[in-house]
């Protein structure tokens, strides 16, 4: 694997996998869960000849939610706000009789 894509210090138990490097993802719904595909590449040169692996993780819609709470909180990221509606939409659903939910403050998941 390139050395920019491995972590600085790599202790590895004989037997063990050297580390890869995640190259995308899709996942496809099921009843109970999700099924995530993760592709990845061992190197650069893996990358470049199209020799990527795919791996399918299978989830629970609860366990997703925990992952990605995780990866918000690990990065420092946290998920866009929804944007407040505009004076028209709100005027539009004053005048047909709907009101539409007040929203209260954004949820931060990554806290």
């Amino acid at each position: 694997m390139n050395d920019e894509l491995q972590p600085p210090v790599v202790r590895r138990n004989s037997g063990e996998q050297p580390p890869i490097a995640l190259v995308g993802w899709t996942h496809l719904d099921m009843p109970n869960g999700i099924d995530l595909r993760i592709e990845c590449a061992r190197s650069r040169i893996a990358l470049e000849n199209d020799a990527i692996e795919h791996r399918d993780i299978v989830m629970t819609r609860n366990q997703a939610l925990l992952l990605a709470r995780y990866l918000l909180k690990v990065t420092g990221q946290t998920l866009p706000e929804e944007p407040k509606p505009t004076f028209w939409t709100r005027l539009r659903a004053g005048l047909a009789g709907t009101r539409s939910p007040e929203r209260g403050p954004a949820g931060k998941f990554a806290s």
